[in-house]
């Protein structure tokens, strides 16, 4: 409420009862205000049980943006924390930000002309990237099923490789509201995109199914969900395995294994075979170790070339964001312990991944500084990719 000024003594009585009148009316003004945005307290939700964690989480950081006509800011700073405080936050801040951006975007009136207005400009696959896709997702009533190719074509506005991939994956959400939790429905949506960008949209088709099966982000289902990967992604068309695959274990962890040796790989994804086991040791390898360079030592222990190349494309390189060049070509050059076929694979995919953190920049800034003609060429060869579609990637 603002302050009215305190009244001189020489006032008058004519004066004194217009300034109650006109206080009177700054309160009523007031009332009908949204109430200030405040800074965020994560803090304050550290040690809380998972699901108490989770709903402080979300408290806090949709009363940071609340009532801001730009929340990028305020998403910045919940990234930011996440980092800092590092543990639950920063492993569950991208599902929390699904609920903040789409109740943003809905209190907002956030529509498909003014997306653009509001995504996060940042490469972070973490809060940012939860954000993004909870507006994407918000905005839903306002995209034209008829012509999702168009809706989906405001992506191309984003500034950075990153943000049009996540944008792209927010539509995958969205086609998921739209046709209420119906999945055949929302990928012939995605499908409509284009090779180019369907099993992007696909993955946040998915993503957003494995969020109805745990009920987050108020996501639903029409019908009794399938929860068993196998079924549900051996029921896909090729196109969409891998998608199905890469987020069936980030939201729904199997309990007692902690996959950190390659007989966990293999028990997560024994009796399958070709792209459906290929799918399947990538989406174990992406609960792996979070470090991407322990990751990479986890997968050359793989006796299968097929299975270590996999394996590789479940790398976490989101994990170094931020950190030097230097870094990242360090991890990279973690790909020399391969063999073969192998050890040309994992180049050109940390080579594709890397750049598109770097919105291209690793092709001219890391892949020159690989010791040897191999590791460089393939290392371009992935850089040069980066704009197809990523298909295992968050």
């Amino acid at each position: 409420m603002r302050r009215i000024p305190r009244l001189a003594l020489g006032l008058g009585l004519a004066a004194v009862a217009g300034a109650v009148v006109v206080a009177i009316v700054v309160r009523a003004a007031s009332s009908d205000a949204p109430p200030a945005p405040r800074e965020a307290q994560p803090e304050r939700c550290a040690g809380l049980p998972a699901e108490a964690a989770r709903s402080c989480y979300t408290r806090e950081f949709l009363a940071a943006v609340e009532g801001l006509d730009d929340p990028r800011p305020a998403v910045q700073e919940a990234s930011d924390a996440a980092w800092q405080q590092g543990g639950f936050l920063l492993s569950n801040c991208h599902g929390v930000m699904h609920t903040v951006g789409r109740t943003y975007a809905r209190e907002h009136e956030v529509t498909l002309a003014t997306l653009m207005d509001y995504l996060p400009q940042s490469n972070d696959p973490g809060c940012a990237a939860g954000f993004a896709h909870g507006l994407v997702t918000g905005v839903a009533p306002s995209v034209d099923p008829v012509r999702p190719r168009a809706a989906a074509a405001v992506c191309a506005d984003a500034e950075t490789r990153y943000q049009r991939y996540s944008c792209t994956h927010g539509f995958g959400h969205a086609f998921m509201r739209i046709h209420g939790g119906r999945l055949a429905s929302a990928l012939d949506l995605c499908r409509a995109l284009g090779p180019g960008a369907a099993p992007d949209c696909a993955q946040g088709a998915f993503h957003d199914y494995w969020f109805a099966v745990i009920g987050a982000d108020d996501a639903t289902l029409p019908e009794e969900p399938v929860t068993d990967p196998r079924r549900l992604c051996g029921e896909q068309p090729e196109v969409f395995v891998r998608p199905c695959w890469y987020r069936a274990y980030v939201d729904n962890r199997p309990q007692g294994i902690v996959v950190d040796s390659p007989e966990h790989l293999d028990l997560l994804c024994e009796g399958l075979a070709g792209l459906q086991r290929a799918a399947c040791i990538t989406a174990a390898s992406v609960i792996g170790p979070p470090d991407p360079a322990v990751q990479l030592e986890l997968c050359a222990a793989l006796a299968d070339a097929a299975d270590a190349e996999a394996c590789v494309r479940g790398t976490k390189v989101q994990n170094v964001l931020g950190e030097p060049i230097e870094t990242y070509v360090q991890l990279i050059g973690g790909c020399e312990r391969f063999a073969g076929g192998v050890r040309g694979a994992c180049y050109r995919w940390l080579g594709k991944t890397l750049a598109v953190l770097t919105d291209g920049r690793f092709e001219d800034s890391g892949c020159p500084e690989l010791s040897s003609v191999e590791a460089r060429r393939e290392c371009v060869i992935g850089a040069r990719s980066m704009e197809e579609a990523l298909v295992t990637f968050s």
